[in-house]
């Protein structure tokens, strides 16, 4: 994964250019939201609407054609300090475009990121899979534009949170592949409270917390999950957590034995 230093552009945090490591901020919200609106379509043109409905909320001022024009000579200006050429902001008759690689930004590199973590923790690389999540979690500086007050770039940015979210369960996933329970139970526990309809979210915390010798403890989970998923949305757990459920009430050792962990003693507690 590309460290900080390579990034230029920067959108999970305050909006901001990186030269050789070193921040470059912005100065101005209409400068911030004309770049965040560039960056996160880089290599296409974004058009004028577009970026005034991001920019404005689509209530542009009249002279809203010479703010655009000033708001693009001042990013141009900006990415040339941050060292790239001029006509890494393109204008075009629709628009603009950013040519700026999309490894370059790092939205794309932590999306990127997660991706090579999931294809870890399914082949059951999991320290491999901890390691590439803590870079990745590692280029967050708060939350995604949290900068910039357009509520059409907030929404985006809620978005992008998120996906920061979604890392944060893959986190306690992979927890539970190392063996690291109690961290996994905690973690688990609060995303189930928060998000009640996910069976990988009630799977996880089962393993945890037979994997801790907790049988009783995951044997909870189900019915719990079971409850829920009949009140909330009329269905039963899926396949894949009845089979679960009868690999704890079996006391199956190849439970655990799948993922590398070490086994302990007694599991009913």
């Amino acid at each position: 994964m590309n460290s900080r230093s390579s990034l230029t552009i920067q959108l999970l945090g305050p909006v901001t250019l990186v030269r050789n490591g070193i921040p470059i901020p912005i100065r101005g919200q209409r400068q911030r939201r004309f770049l965040a609106s560039l960056a996160l379509k880089p290599g296409q043109v974004t058009t004028k609407e577009a970026i005034i409905e991001d920019s404005w909320d689509g209530e542009p001022p009249l002279t809203v054609s010479g703010q655009l024009q000033t708001s693009a000579w001042m990013i141009r200006t900006a990415l040339a300090d941050a060292g790239l050429t001029r006509d890494a902001l393109a204008s075009h008759t629709l628009g603009y475009e950013l040519r700026v690689p999309a490894d370059r930004i790092d939205v794309f590199v932590f999306r990127d990121a997660v991706r090579h973590v999931r294809e870890l923790h399914a082949r059951g690389q999991y320290k491999s899979a901890s390691e590439s999540l803590d870079g990745a979690l590692g280029m967050w500086r708060g939350a995604a534009l949290t900068d910039v007050t357009s509520s059409r770039l907030r929404m985006k940015g809620d978005a992008l949170d998120r996906e920061r979210t979604a890392a944060a369960e893959l986190r306690a996933l992979i927890d539970v592949g190392l063996g690291h329970y109690g961290e996994a139970i905690s973690q688990l526990s609060e995303l189930v409270d928060h998000d009640p309809l996910r069976e990988d979210l009630y799977a996880g915390l089962m393993k945890a917390y037979y994997g801790e010798g907790r049988q009783a403890d995951a044997i909870r989970v189900f019915h719990r999950a079971k409850e829920i998923l009949r009140e909330q949305i009329g269905i039963n757990p899926g396949s894949r957590l009845r089979e679960l459920m009868q690999a704890i009430l079996q006391q199956d050792e190849q439970l655990l034995r799948a993922t590398g962990i070490p086994l302990s003693g007694d599991r009913v507690r």
